[in-house]
Parts: C-alpha cells; structure tokens; sequence
C-alpha cells in the first residue's frame, strides 16, 4: 500500500509541475504579446494582473506558478482566461510537456533553495 500511495504521490506532483511549467509558457506569450501590442489591463501579463483579472488572491497565483499548489479545475480555468488565453492552448502544451521538462523545473527549483 505504501509503494501505490508514494507512485500517487509522485503522479500528482508531476501534474503540479506540469500545471506550472505550462502557465509559465502562457505568461511568457502574454508578457510577449504585451511587448508587441502594447499594453491592455484586461490580459495578465504578472501574477498581480492575473489575480485581479481572475478575482483570485495572487498568492495563490504565485503557488499555482511555483507548483505549490494543486488548483481546482475552476481556478486553473480562471487564470488561463486572465492571460487571454483558452483551455486549448493550455491543454496543447501541457500535452507536449516531456518528463525532461518536470527534471529541469524541479532542478531549478530545487537550485532556488
């Protein structure tokens, strides 16, 4: 019983990296989009714009960003929508994520210790 809850374990923070990695990317297009179309309030392009245009605390933007966090679907859902972006796009690339990409992120985590 152990082995299948520590394999349930490590599955879920898989999923919490990838959730993570994937917004990332869609905050990095939004933050290039700003840079190309200028400004506009109503798409997140930071964790404070996204809390506001999602009406959610930024703290919990920032531990859903740093894989701390594993969001309901709802939240997920608001702060994709606050980037200007749709569940397609999230789900495309959350979908193209390989598990060297869940390496590199928990190295980098780990490094920022």
């Amino acid at each position: 019983m152990k082995l299948i809850a520590d394999v349930k374990s490590l599955q879920e923070e898989n999923i919490k990296i990838k959730i993570a990695i994937s917004l990332r990317i869609l905050l990095n297009k939004s933050k290039w989009n700003t840079q190309i179309k200028g400004k506009d309030d109503s798409i997140g392009d930071s964790h404070n714009t996204i809390a506001l245009n999602a009406y959610i605390r930024k703290a919990t933007v920032t531990r859903i960003f740093n894989a701390n966090s594993n969001p309901k679907s709802t939240t997920l859902i608001l702060i994709i929508e606050a980037m200007g972006f749709k569940w397609s796009d999230f789900s495309k690339i959350y979908d193209s994520l390989e598990k060297s990409d869940i390496e590199d992120f928990k190295k980098a985590k780990s490094s920022e210790r």
